[in-house]
């Protein structure tokens, strides 16, 4: 008989489109982004095999920089273990790539930061990218965006714009976190017709960690600033006052992306 095949720990990178997902992870009866890597790798394996996810994704919102970690049995090369998963997994998942790593890894918790980017559409509906964006109609002031912004960097309370019950008060969460870049800015689009009729913003946050529906809740109130509905300093006021209720609707989940999780060993993990 052959040697055994021994269990080895693998980080995988992927990206997927969210609008087919009920959120990343695992769920019951519903269509989930850990789900299918699980079956896939299942399939590889012969044997139930467990998914770690490095950032959880609601119901709709996408993903071009999510890491899993998984320990599977396998005698093949981590781009061969690459490869199968990507032909057993469903088009709307894109596996990039594959390496293997230490068996204390785990893709949440050995994470420094995570960067999520929302992209915000000014202007009449778009023809392509609808699914993409949050369309906003009314003109929006970059300048005050940015300068409200301002207000979420740094170490604080994020209860004002924890969903999910979280914020508020006497929820028991710990809601303290770090947040490190915050801002917004015009992007090129290639595919909308360039007729000066709609921009393309992107709002850039990066942090340790996030609360439930965080960056939508954040973004939600700085297009109110935008919008002329909130004045620049409301947001630090918010902040202050640790109460969800408080805050405006959160944008809609078609516009977020979870861009990049980092790393020790990543060339700027450490940053």
């Amino acid at each position: 008989m052959g040697q055994p095949i021994a269990v080895r720990t693998f980080r995988v990178d992927l990206g997927y489109d969210g609008g087919a997902f009920f959120g990343s992870q695992r769920q019951p009866g519903v269509r989930t982004v850990q789900g299918v890597l699980e079956a896939a790798a299942e399939r590889l394996a012969g044997e139930p095999i467990r998914v770690a996810l490095a950032g959880r994704t609601d119901r709709g919102v996408h993903a071009v920089g999510q890491v899993a970690s998984l320990r599977i049995r396998w005698a093949r090369s981590a781009d061969e273990l690459a490869r199968a998963l990507m032909a057993l997994t469903p088009d709307d998942v894109v596996v990039y790539g594959a390496k293997e790593v230490d068996e204390r890894f785990h893709a949440r918790f050995a994470a420094r930061w995570r960067e999520y980017r929302y992209f915000v559409w000014e202007g009449p509906v778009p023809t392509l990218m609808r699914d993409r964006v949050w369309v906003v109609r009314t003109p929006l002031d970059l300048a005050a965006m940015n300068a409200a912004a301002a207000a979420f960097v740094g170490r604080h309370d994020f209860a004002a714009v924890a969903g999910a019950g979280v914020g508020v008060p006497g929820s028991g969460v710990d809601t303290t976190r770090t947040v490190s870049l915050a801002g917004w800015r015009v992007v090129d689009q290639p595919f909308e017709r360039d007729d000066r009729s709609g921009r393309l913003l992107e709002f850039g946050i990066r942090a340790d960690g996030f609360l439930p529906h965080m960056v939508r809740n954040i973004v939600g109130s700085l297009v109110a600033v935008g919008r002329g509905d909130r004045p620049i300093e409301w947001t630090r006021e918010l902040l202050a006052g640790r109460d969800r209720r408080r805050g405006e609707a959160p944008a809609p989940a078609q516009g977020l992306v979870l861009w990049r999780v980092a790393y020790d060993d990543d060339p700027d993990g450490a940053e």
